[in-house]
């Protein structure tokens, strides 16, 4: 055999071999299937988002391992192993707002959700499946907007023969866009429009028009988001009198007493909120002092008083990591999930109970206390709110709760959570509630104050049930 016969011999086993290395690789890598959603999610800034990822086929949860990251591999977003979270290396970004969807991973599922959205969240995510030797990924791209303000329109000076009147909002992204319309709905041209962005790169617009005489009849400011054609509008009416027909004093005279009498409007609204809000603490601390009376009695059956309930936990309802004491008078939560079968009134995926006994009448009130943990939620719900995957903690969805969130004290008020800045965590919560008057109360127990009230609340009729959320390592117990 000659040389050159050697070496084409020596080539084509080395590509054969390699041919045979790279099939197999790539038949072994494609034993996993890891599949992301067809098309963007979309998110509004504050809202809760849930990036969908899948695979196949179905393997054993034991040594299947998950990461989300972004960018890089480490620091990541969210990382599962060995049968529990590993977030050791998360994001810092990221701290406390990620929750992966185990229930759904022996069904091929590895969902994340992502808590209170903000804009930097925007991009994309990596799923990165590994079970075995087999391992892949998929990409899940997050878009973020925001759905800013009613518009606030004002009406500024006289100028150039007519009113110059601005038309503001805030909160949006991407950029909206601001029209002026006339009564027919036509679009009218503006003076000036500026923009600007807050800490958060929210869009802040102002735009401005000046009318002149012969507007007697509306005329409306838009702000329209520009991905979805959504729009917010403020509609306000200027007659004749106001314009230049008449002596420029005349005019500011016209504009002053307008603003005159808007200031005494809005000094005699004020006033009543503040004479309501005295009202109101009064009563709630008159109710503290009630609770706390060693003589307070009352006509219980009736609900003419409030009356002290001993909450029983409702097994029926929590998730399967949250874990019951044998009197069901406290409960904390695991990472591992017990092996109990699944029903209509349990919660899953969010970590939620419930207490056994509702109401549909009267005045009552519980007390919980927070032994040990971080994020924690407490307060009532209503019968039919959603139990199975994702759930949102709003008035409006049949929640009125509070509690340590994120790492921050809130009540969790619509459209926008209300911080509490002002008030110290507490230890012992007091859940108060008014059924006929459509009201949530919170207390301070240790500190006896008010904390929060949720008033004109909708209940529908329904039965309204104690309701507890427990975040990772919390655990939270019935008083007395």
């Amino acid at each position: 055999m000659t040389l050159s016969s050697f070496h084409s011999c020596f080539s084509l086993l080395f590509f054969i071999v390699y041919g045979l290395v790279f099939q197999v690789h790539e038949l072994h890598s494609a034993l996993l299937n890891v599949m992301g959603p067809p098309s963007p999610v979309t998110v509004a800034v504050g809202e809760d988002a849930v990036l969908p990822c899948r695979f196949s086929p179905a393997q054993s949860t034991e040594d299947m391992e998950v990461t989300w990251f972004r960018e890089q591999l480490v620091p990541f977003v969210h990382r599962y192993k060995g049968g529990r979270d590993r977030n050791g290396n998360q994001m810092l970004e990221y701290v406390g707002r990620t929750e992966l969807w185990k229930d759904g991973l022996a069904k091929g599922s590895v969902n994340l959700t992502i808590f209170s959205i903000q804009l930097s969240d925007r991009g994309n995510y990596t799923c990165f499946v590994v079970s075995g030797s087999d391992y892949d990924q998929a990409v899940v791209e997050l878009k973020v907007t925001g759905f800013g303000s009613v518009p606030l329109v004002a009406l500024e000076r006289y100028q150039d023969g007519g009113i110059r009147v601005s038309c503001r909002s805030a909160g949006w992204y991407p950029r909206p866009q601001v029209l002026w319309r006339d009564p027919h709905g036509q679009h009218l041209p503006s003076l000036s429009e500026s923009v600007t962005q807050d800490q958060s790169s929210l869009f802040a617009v102002e735009s401005s028009i000046i009318l002149t005489r012969g507007t007697k009849q509306n005329v409306s400011c838009w702000v329209r988001h520009v991905l979805d054609g959504q729009e917010r509008g403020s509609e306000f009416y200027i007659s004749d009198p106001f314009f230049h027909n008449a002596h420029p004093l005349i005019v500011a005279l016209g504009i002053v007493s307008v603003a005159v009498v808007a200031l005494l409007i809005l000094a005699v609204y004020l006033f009543k909120i503040k004479g309501d809000r005295d009202a109101e603490i009064e009563k709630q601390a008159e109710e503290l002092g009630e609770y706390h009376s060693p003589s307070y009695m009352g006509d219980f059956s009736t609900g003419t008083f409030s009356h002290l309930v001993k909450v029983v936990l409702d097994s029926d309802t929590a998730h399967r990591s949250l874990v019951l004491s044998d009197d069901c008078k406290s409960v904390r939560r695991e990472e591992k999930q017990q092996d109990i079968p699944d029903n209509p009134k349990r919660f899953r995926p969010w970590r939620c109970v419930l207490g056994h006994e509702g109401f549909t009448s009267g005045r009552c009130y519980w007390e919980v206390e927070v032994v040990d943990g971080g994020g924690w939620t407490v307060g009532a719900c209503r019968e039919d709110v959603k139990r199975k995957d994702e759930i949102i903690l709003k008035p409006e969805k049949g929640f009125w709760v509070v509690g340590q969130w994120e790492g921050r004290f809130q009540a969790l008020t619509s459209p926008d959570r209300t911080f509490l800045s002002e008030i110290q965590t507490p230890k012992r919560i007091r859940v108060s509630l008014c059924y006929e008057e459509g009201r949530v109360s919170f207390f301070g127990v240790d500190e006896n104050m008010p904390i929060f009230t949720f008033q004109e609340t909708s209940f529908e009729g329904k039965t309204v049930y104690p309701w507890f959320w427990l975040g990772s390592g919390t655990w939270l117990k019935m008083c007395p």
